[in-house]
């Protein structure tokens, strides 16, 4: 049997309200470039990390081919991007200005996608303060 974690990660608190709306499978956050921050349970660290690289190659994408079709700058960021089959749900979302997260949220078809938006909006920007609060270090280590 695979290695499961329950939320797991200095960002796994974020997680929580997600996975306990009903019908959320699975929650992540990630870095910009695919990097795991924090997992929630029934997900595998290497399912987990397939699914960063994936999701970060996604939201670039996304990013990227709706700033073109809308002429937006190319620095214009992305609020969302929702994916959908009959299999469910996936909707993944940056965490505030000026970091390099994203949250996501994986459930079945009939999850309540307003209230899952509206939390993962609340606990991104939750995050992002708490990320945007941390003083940055200097190259000797010092704060």
């Amino acid at each position: 049997m695979p290695e499961t974690h329950e939320e797991t990660g200095p960002a796994a608190w974020v997680l929580k309200p997600i996975t306990e709306i009903r019908g959320v499978r699975h929650a992540l956050t990630m870095t910009l470039d695919g990097m795991v921050q924090a997992i929630s349970e029934d997900l595998t660290k290497d399912e987990a990390d397939g699914i960063g690289a994936m999701t970060a190659a996604l939201h670039s994408a996304s990013r990227a081919a709706t700033n073109a079709v809308l002429g937006a700058p190319r620095s214009t960021p992305l609020k969302t991007v929702t994916s959908h089959n009959d299999r469910g749900i996936y909707m993944v979302m940056p965490v505030g200005e000026g970091t390099n997260t994203l949250i996501a949220a994986a459930g079945d078809e009939d999850m309540p996608m307003g209230v899952v938006a509206a939390t993962m909006a609340r606990q991104a920007m939750k995050l992002g303060e708490q990320i945007m609060s941390v003083p940055a270090r200097t190259s000797d280590g010092a704060s």
